[in-house]
């Protein structure tokens, strides 16, 4: 594995929750999720309510995009196939309070399915925190440069 492609896998990790971009009948359709990255499994998962409707645009066309952001310098965005699944023992071990929380009646019950994404590339952007992109961003503007407001890169995955 690339560098890069690690530093992707991590972003999405360390981040968390995503923006989960599907293909709707009129369009893209988009909502936050709160994703179990297992990069030793070259996997992206989410705990999904089978009656929101996901199911069907991914069964549809399984292409998706994942959008993460920390909201300030932190940005990953991963594409692939996604795929549904019911396994309950895979349910079961994803299983989370978080989870809990959206799902009271637990992991068995028959609303709760997995979303499955096979990641296959990834575009980051990981930069420096707002006070040292100020001060990059105003020299600058003061020496007519271009800053340098961190790391970007795209790769496979």
């Amino acid at each position: 594995m690339t560098d890069d492609a690690a530093r992707a896998w991590s972003l999405a990790k360390d981040i968390g929750t995503c923006m989960l971009v599907t293909h709707a009948t009129h369009g893209l359709h988009s909502r936050p999720m709160s994703s179990i990255v297992q990069q030793d499994e070259g996997k992206i998962r989410f705990l999904a309510d089978a009656r929101a409707g996901k199911d069907d645009e991914i069964k549809a066309k399984p292409d998706v995009l994942l959008a993460y952001s920390n909201g300030s310098n932190k940005h990953v965005s991963i594409k692939g196939p996604a795929t549904i699944s019911t396994d309950r023992a895979l349910i079961k071990r994803l299983w989370n309070p978080g989870a809990q929380a959206f799902f009271p009646a637990g992991p068995d019950a028959a609303d709760v399915v997995v979303i499955e994404v096979s990641p296959t590339g990834a575009e980051y952007w990981d930069g420096d925190n707002a006070v040292v992109s100020a001060v990059k961003f105003a020299a600058a503007l003061a020496t007519g440069s271009t800053p340098n407001l961190g790391d970007s890169a795209k790769t496979n995955l």
